[in-house]
């Protein structure tokens, strides 16, 4: 007699990494914004505290387009992950010519606090990717152990 014990409903890898990089940013973004308020004043705590949410904010639309290409069809993955990523590019640059008139913005604090936010989301999507459960077969049907 044979089972079926594939974990098709198993959670994803990506689920994982975006729970714990969101766990790591919920900690790192009002430390950035505390540095950036003890380096560069109020300025720089706002804009440091914008810097790190947008970077979170680009990291996250990223990780659900990628769960979304993933889903898919195989064959479209990779042409999947280059529009997510250009759609990625196109929103920042978006997000930098609306800030970019802001008389509030401290450039150094913005962006210094979205390279620290970067780091820390890439710390945790290793973290949560070493966590995450990865299904090699899904679909192989194993024998029964009894």
């Amino acid at each position: 007699m044979r089972t079926s014990q594939s974990r098709a409903g198993a959670e994803s890898p990506v689920r994982t990494m975006l729970r714990t990089s969101l766990a790591f940013s919920a900690v790192s973004v009002p430390l950035i914004a505390l540095g950036a308020w003890l380096l560069r004043g109020p300025d720089g705590a706002i804009s440091g505290l914008v810097g790190a949410a947008v970077a979170v904010g680009f990291f996250v639309v990223g990780a659900q387009g990628l769960r979304a290409v993933i889903a898919g069809e195989a064959a479209f993955s990779l042409a999947g992950a280059l529009v997510v990523y250009l759609g990625q590019l196109i929103a920042l640059v978006a997000v930098l010519l609306v800030l970019r008139e802001a008389e509030w913005l401290d450039g150094r604090a913005f962006a210094a606090s979205a390279i620290v936010q970067t780091l820390v989301w890439q710390a945790g999507q290793v973290v949560g990717f070493r966590r995450g459960r990865h299904e090699i077969y899904p679909d192989v049907t194993l024998p029964s152990g009894s």
